[in-house]
């Protein structure tokens, strides 16, 4: 006589999001320490991603769950010991498919700003007209970071960095036009 079945949960599945390919990326060609992916993230990827350190370490931690990363301790002198992340061939495997399934996809383009903009005509419209003219002005010096970049990038960066300044071209060129349509409107109606 058997006893009752145990149901079974299928095996979690290791992180797919861009987050997880990020860190898996900064993983494929050198091992790293936290802190070194953390500040690089910070300091050169902040164009492209927001994730936070916090969020950074959890996900490290479940790539290594999932036996995507490995990790060990290292001590340098008197400074405190720190752990270094490395790529198993299972990450590196991974990382092939999400990359291929993440370059594949159409993303919808979900941006924070639409939410303020779609509830705009609730503003007077001086104060909505000023509001635009702040975020042109902001957008405007977004492309001037972005064209002031020389310093050489792989190809991969430098295309992400081209998409990035024809989205934010796109962007620039929709505020001068509703900033100009709105401008007409309140001259027209004083």
């Amino acid at each position: 006589m058997t006893g009752p079945r145990r149901a079974t949960r299928p095996a979690p599945r290791p992180p797919a999001d861009d987050r997880a390919l990020l860190l898996l990326g900064l993983l494929i060609s050198q091992d790293r320490h936290g802190y070194e992916i953390n500040d690089f993230i910070e300091h050169q990827l902040h164009f492209v991603t927001d994730l936070k350190k916090a969020t950074a370490y959890q996900l490290l931690g479940t790539l290594e769950r999932h036996g995507l990363v490995e990790s060990r301790l290292e001590q340098h002198g008197a400074r405190p010991s720190r752990r270094v992340y490395h790529l198993t061939p299972a990450g590196h495997t991974h990382f092939q498919t999400l990359l291929a399934e993440h370059l594949r996809a159409q993303d919808a383009l979900i941006l924070q700003g639409n939410i303020p903009v779609m509830f705009s005509e609730h503003l007077a419209p001086a104060e909505r007209l000023r509001a635009l003219e702040a975020r042109l002005s902001a957008v405007e010096g977004h492309l001037h970071f972005y064209d002031a970049m020389t310093f050489p990038f792989p190809d991969g960066v430098r295309l992400a960095l081209a998409r990035l300044r024809a989205l934010t071209v796109a962007d620039r060129d929709w505020l001068r036009d509703t900033v100009q349509h709105l401008r007409a409107a309140q001259e027209a109606g004083d």
